[in-house]
């Protein structure tokens, strides 16, 4: 082992220390409004689980939108008109604090029970986009049997 001087050790700790602060630097979280300015008040984020197209070969994505389908589509409501269907089921705007007051979409479920199969790989590539070989090891398969959502009251806002 190569012998080292005492200044070479005395620069090398002194190094250390000052590139050692700059990798511990602790993330600042951002404000609702900065997260508001970054991305998403133009509606350029989408939700996670996306409606399958009609060509869609992945059986987690059909089954959810099967299961929470309306035959009635979703209703645009005011905030007074959101409070008020908050109330009747028993919570108030305050509980959500991220909702500050703006139009609310509702879709209430309506669909009948399915019964639906996947892979688990499916819900990957659903909520991340991760596409796995199908000549991989399989990760499970679950079946949903009459799985039933309806009365199921979906509330969606911008924020």
């Amino acid at each position: 082992m190569p012998c080292r001087s005492t200044l070479s050790k005395t620069l090398a700790l002194a190094l250390a220390t000052l590139l050692a602060g700059a990798s511990h630097a602790v993330p600042k979280p951002l404000s609702d409004a900065e997260m508001s300015s970054v991305r998403g008040a133009d509606g350029s984020i989408l939700a996670g689980v996306q409606t399958p197209s009609s060509s869609s070969q992945n059986a987690f994505t059909s089954g959810l939108a099967a299961a929470f389908s309306s035959s009635t589509g979703a209703t645009l409501l005011t905030p007074a008109q959101f409070a008020s269907s908050l109330e009747a089921a028993g919570l108030t705007p305050a509980m959500f604090p991220d909702y500050a007051g703006q139009p609310v979409s509702q879709t209430v479920v309506d669909a009948r029970p399915v019964t639906f199969s996947f892979d688990l790989s499916e819900v990957l590539q659903a909520t991340t986009g991760l596409k796995l070989a199908n000549a991989g090891p399989s990760m499970g398969r679950i079946t949903l049997r009459d799985f039933d959502a309806r009365g199921t009251t979906i509330w969606v806002w911008h924020h």
